[in-house]
């Protein structure tokens, strides 16, 4: 029986140690295009919130809001770009924004 016990924990470390590792890998998504908005979008403030501050014309949303590859959890910029351009209204495929 205590063989039984050692050889379940074994095997829950391996599967809990492949679970860190596919977290570690995987974070942030797949990389971003170079000017991924800035393909579509050519002034920001046209699109930004009215509470956000005055950037003008030429500055891209990357400036400020980049991810952070080490980080595991969403930031609310990239989960609110992911429902504005996979909502309702527009579906883009993941491949206009993220390199493949």
């Amino acid at each position: 029986m205590n063989s039984l016990k050692k050889a379940a924990f074994i095997a829950c470390v391996i599967m809990l140690a492949y679970a860190m590792v596919g977290t570690a890998v995987l974070a942030g998504g797949p990389p971003l295009k170079d000017n991924a908005c800035g393909v579509c979008h050519q002034d920001y403030g046209t699109i930004m919130p009215k509470e956000h501050p005055d950037v003008g014309k030429g500055v891209a949303c990357m400036t400020c809001h980049a991810p952070d590859p080490a980080g595991n959890e969403a930031t609310k910029f990239s989960t609110g770009v992911h429902t504005i351009h996979q909502g309702a209204k527009t579906k883009l495929d993941c491949s206009a924004c993220h390199a493949r």
